[in-house]
């Protein structure tokens, strides 16, 4: 008796091939013994483990077919079907293959980074089941009467399986779980998350809307099928309470929610928004997670039981049961896009997933992309304006200063220094930004100017104190610090620059009788310190914040009245033409961190160069004047979003082999008349952990030409330039050149 009839699936690997394999299903004996034979059917979008070279490989089943391109005595035969049920459903397999095509990655390492960790191996998907304590038909009804434990455990198992969770929030205690399970009066058992229904009564009083949020509630409230909103509101203008209430609709209909936030950092205080409003299952994913912990929401957002989920840009992939929109806060954020391996980014796709599902999609932020602005303009997206801060707070102020004019201490000019003192004085909160971490950027020989630099990169290695350590933050190579001079042996070695370390401790030394908060990626790599900072600064006594671009986005700090942006001369004079809109939004999005309390805020721009026409759009004009002019220039040299690029990377150990192998490349893409090529040209950082970098930029006014043109490439690189010590990669839509 056959189980299986000889049938090719066509096969998605997790290996840097842009192609697929066939591999034959045997027809196999009831009596068989082999151990790895399941009875599942194989079905489309579900896994099988098969051998590949000396590996065995997870892959995902594509297409169900009887004949294949290649002999089928060569073909080889699957080992097992790991899922009953398949692990993508159809528009998941179509929207995975578009992104496969559209930013031309190997489908196999696609579909891999679609699934969570657990599922990458072979596991089978009730294996994800939470644990629930279930009562036995021994359970007992009646207990000592000095029992207390154990009778409020009967009573919760006498109505409700738990999960561990659930008991722990009830207080129970694991020796009275452990008395049930070893009498046998309960046991463990997998139980498949189920979803609930939404009403009413699941969802809180929400805050009176303004004028502005009222009108861009009703227009997404009212939107039919597909259709994008760009919303944009100026720091502080209220646009999570929309967010909110354009949310209940989509709940109430019984559909889920992904909302995608640029940084880990922000979802804690996101999910506290949610949770106040819906008593629905919220669920979180991102990197800081366990394995096990995205496993869990990966399940629940696929049964459906997950209502919301608030993501990072990999949330994009999740399965939902039933999506019914999705939310992208600071869709301007760099961290949506990719930048290693599967180079993705998320807006790109959640567009694509939503119009797959005619469903809306909103994207927020205070600076907009000028990709989405001018998707705004060509009416593409319906633009939603807040123009005013809720609840009747200003926008704040902003001064700039002239540091060439004043006496700098541990890079903050004198004036600052007062105003902090005053501001600390009368009972506010002071922020201070600078996008440098460590305590210097450099160590410098005052005989002979050497700097520490990174000996794998064309970088700096930036000195740490707390670690006494020079530590390369391009490829994390650490080096004790150094004391004598590697050029000319001189001991006379000094600290250049100034980073969020050294800051913290002059400001300490300069306020002592005011805590000062460093919040960067140093000073919160402790599980549960990044939240326990914000803990200290939400109680709202006086204190001094010293941050990154992580106290850059989303916080609401009602008692922070003055900020300062302590350096943004670094970026004033780069070769990357997205330079100025990233300055932009990052001095409005630092700003909008002042007066949104009762009290108007105030903003100090420090810089060498005031005259610099961007500090000086930036300091008189609001951000929609910055971005117009920047469009107009754009449009003018006919660069994205009036045109688009891709980026061809090549890497290698020897920086004549990576140049040489672009340059060969090179004039077999001039047949293409459309298209403009830039370089090829070293990479920003021409060279990072060892490796020199080298790019081809390829630019067109039309999208399709341009996709055609990268995929004769890749179908006929072999032939034109095949070289092994190189490696290479294709960055579609690029937006970080370094």
């Amino acid at each position: 008796m056959s189980l299986f009839s000889s049938t090719v699936l066509e096969i998605a690997l997790p290996v840097p091939l842009r192609r697929t394999f066939d591999y034959l299903i045997i027809e196999r004996e009831s009596n068989d013994s082999d151990d790895n034979l399941t009875l599942y059917s194989p079905t489309i979008g579900g896994r099988v483990l098969v051998p590949f070279g000396k590996q065995t490989l997870v892959g995902v089943i594509l297409k169900i077919k009887n004949e294949s391109d290649y002999p089928f005595e060569k073909l080889k035969a699957i080992q097992k079907v790991i899922d009953q049920e398949p692990v993508f459903n159809e528009k998941d397999m179509h929207y995975l293959t578009w992104a496969a095509q559209y930013f031309q990655h190997p489908i196999g390492e696609v579909f891999h980074a679609a699934l969570p960790k657990l599922l990458r191996e072979n596991k089978q998907q009730d294996d994800l089941y939470p644990q629930v304590l279930t009562a036995t038909d021994s359970l007992p009804t009646e207990y000592a009467s000095n029992a207390t434990a154990q009778k409020e455990l009967y009573l919760l198992l006498s109505s409700n399986a738990l999960n561990k969770e659930q008991l722990k929030q009830k207080e129970i205690k694991s020796t009275t779980i452990k008395r049930f399970v070893d009498e046998g009066w309960a046991t463990w058992q997998k139980q498949q998350p189920t979803a609930e229904n939404v009403t009413t009564a699941s969802i809180n009083e929400h805050l009176q809307l303004n004028t502005e949020q009222a009108i861009a509630v009703s227009a997404v409230n009212q939107s039919q099928g597909h259709q994008s909103f760009l919303l944009e509101g100026v720091t502080g203008s209220g646009k999570t309470e929309v967010y909110l209430q354009v949310i209940e609709q989509v709940l109430l209909s019984q559909q889920q929610v992904l909302v995608c936030v640029p940084e880990i950092g922000l979802t804690p205080q996101t999910i506290q928004r949610f949770e106040q409003r819906f008593n629905v299952p919220v669920a979180l994913w991102h990197s800081g997670m366990t394995d096990t912990q995205r496993a869990s929401t990966w399940l629940a957002t696929k049964t459906g039981q997950a209502k919301i989920v608030i993501a990072t840009r990999s949330g994009v992939f999740l399965p939902f049961a039933d999506l019914g929109m999705v939310i992208i806060d600071e869709e301007h954020d760099l961290s949506f896009k990719q930048q290693e391996t599967f180079k993705y980014h998320c807006r790109s796709i959640a567009l694509y997933r939503a119009n797959q599902l005619s469903i809306p999609v909103v994207l927020g932020s205070a600076t907009p992309s000028l990709e989405s602005l001018a998707n705004a303009i060509n009416g593409k997206y319906h633009h939603l304006k807040l123009l005013k801060r809720a609840a009747g707070s200003q926008l704040p102020s902003m001064r700039l200063l002239d540091l060439n004019q004043c006496r700098v201490e541990a890079g903050i000019g004198e004036p600052l220094l007062e105003r902090i003192k005053q501001t600390l004085n009368n009972g506010q909160q002071v922020m201070l930004f600078i996008n440098r971490r460590g305590f210097a950027p450099v160590l410098m020989c005052e005989e002979c100017n050497w700097l520490s630099d990174c000996h794998r990169c064309s970088g700096y290695s930036t000195y740490h104190k707390s670690s006494n350590a020079l530590i390369c933050h391009h490829c994390g190579d650490q080096q004790p610090v150094v004391h004598q001079c590697h050029n000319c042996g001189s001991t006379r070695i000094t600290t250049v620059g100034v980073g969020t370390e050294q800051l913290h401790l002059t400001l300490n030394q300069l306020f002592p009788d005011f805590p000062v908060i460093r919040l960067d990626r140093d000073s919160t790599a402790k599980k549960g310190e990044f939240d326990q900072k914000l803990e200290q600064i939400h109680q709202g006594k006086p204190k001094i914040i010293v941050g990154t671009q992580m106290v850059a986005k989303g916080h609401h700090f009602p008692n922070v009245s003055l900020v300062g942006i302590v350096d943004v001369d670094g970026t004033l004079f780069s070769s990357d033409f997205r330079a100025p809109e990233r300055l932009a939004q990052l001095v409005v999005q630092v700003a909008g961190r002042a007066g949104r309390g009762s009290i108007k805020g105030e903003v100090w721009l420090q810089t060498k160069f005031p005259e610099h026409p961007v500090i000086q759009d930036l300091v008189n004009n609001q951000y929609a004047d910055f971005a117009n002019y920047a469009l107009t220039e754009r449009e003018m040299l006919g660069l994205p979003p009036y045109s688009h690029q891709i980026v061809l990377r090549a890497e290698a150990t020897a920086e004549e082999y990576a140049a040489q192998w672009l340059q060969n490349v090179a004039p077999h893409l001039n047949q293409f008349g459309q298209l403009l090529m830039l370089g090829p040209m070293p990479a920003p950082m021409s060279r990072k952990a060892g490796k020199y970098r080298y790019l081809l930029t390829l630019q067109c006014k039309s999208r399709p030409y341009l996709h055609k043109v990268v995929n004769w490439l890749i179908e006929n690189l072999d032939s034109i330039q095949k070289d092994n010590r190189i490696r290479w990669s294709i960055d579609v839509d690029p937006v970080d050149f370094s």
